[in-house]
C-alpha cells in the first residue's frame, strides 16, 4: 500500500459513490474517505446513496460511472451484491469494494471481481489501503511526454483510446475528447507507452487495454462505439495480453 504521506501527481478527480442504507454508517464512511484521499493529496467527489435503486437511477439518468462503487451487501429489496452483477454486465470495469458484517457473502462476491471486501464494523486502516490501492492501480492518472525536435506532448494515459498509423510519417492519437497528431512512427509509440496497457492488434494499430470492451477474432470493440481492426499475425499476442489485463 502506498504510504499515507505519499503526494500523487494527477489529472484524474477520484470518484466514489458510498451506498450504505444506514444513515450513521453512511456517513462515517464518507468522512473516513475524504480525511483518507485529503491525506494523501489525491482529489476526490464523494455521493451517498441509501439503497442500490436510488445509485442506479441516478447512473442511468445521469450517464454517471464512478470511479469505485462503496457498496454494502446487506441493501433493501436489491442487494449490493445484485447491483454489482448487473452494473458488471452493463459498465465493466468500475471499481467495488463491498461492506458485509457476514463472511458467508465471501465466495458469492468474488464472481464480479470486487478490489476488497470489508467486513463491518469497518477499520479506518482496512478503508484506506483498499482506496489508495485501487487509485493506484486502476485511476491514477499517468502521462508520457513525448519531444522530437521542437515539439512536445504530454500525453495523459489514461485519455488514450488507440493510435494509428498516420500520414506523413506522423501518428494519430485517439483520446477520449479529441485527437493529436506527432511526428513519430507507431512502433517508437509503442516503446514508449507502457507494454501491459498499450498492445498492437494490427500493423497500423496500438490499442489501450482499459478501453476495450469486447474482443473477437477480427475485430476489437472500443468503449467508444469505435471498432477496430485485429490483424492474423497480431491475434494470438493480443488475446494473451487482454486476458492477463482482465484477470489481474
Amino acid at each position: 500500500m502506498p504510504e499515507a504521506e505519499e503526494r500523487y501527481n494527477y489529472m484524474h478527480t477520484y470518484c466514489l459513490a458510498v451506498c450504505e442504507d444506514e444513515q450513521v454508517i453512511r456517513e462515517e464512511i464518507c468522512g473516513l474517505c475524504g480525511e483518507i484521499l485529503e491525506n494523501a493529496g489525491i482529489p476526490y467527489e464523494i455521493t451517498p446513496f441509501s439503497d442500490a435503486e436510488e445509485l442506479g437511477r441516478f447512473i442511468e439518468t445521469r450517464g454517471e460511472i464512478f470511479d469505485v462503487l462503496i457498496l454494502d451487501i446487506e441493501l433493501g429489496s436489491k442487494s449490493g451484491m445484485e447491483f454489482a452483477k448487473e452494473l458488471r454486465r452493463k459498465k465493466g470495469r468500475v471499481s467495488i469494494i463491498f461492506l458485509t458484517g457476514y463472511e458467508k457473502y465471501l465466495r458469492e462476491g468474488y464472481s464480479v471481481q470486487p478490489v476488497h471486501f470489508l467486513l463491518k464494523p469497518m477499520k479506518k486502516g482496512e478503508l484506506e489501503e483498499a482506496l489508495l490501492t485501487d487509485w493506484e492501480l486502476n485511476h491514477r492518472s499517468r502521462a508520457v511526454l513525448l519531444q522530437k525536435g521542437s515539439r512536445s506532448l504530454n500525453l495523459p494515459l489514461a485519455s488514450v483510446l488507440w493510435a494509428e498509423t498516420g500520414g506523413n510519417h506522423n501518428v494519430h492519437i485517439v483520446l477520449e475528447n479529441g485527437g493529436a497528431e506527432f511526428p513519430i512512427s507507431l512502433s517508437e509509440l509503442e516503446i514508449l507507452l507502457p507494454p501491459g496497457q498499450f498492445v498492437r492488434c494490427h500493423n497500423s494499430y496500438l490499442a489501450s487495454l482499459a478501453h476495450v470492451r469486447e474482443f473477437k477474432k477480427s475485430t476489437l470493440y472500443m468503449d467508444n462505439g469505435s471498432e477496430l481492426p485485429v490483424g492474423r499475425k497480431y491475434y494470438k499476442r493480443f488475446q494473451e495480453a487482454f486476458i492477463s489485463y482482465i484477470t489481474q
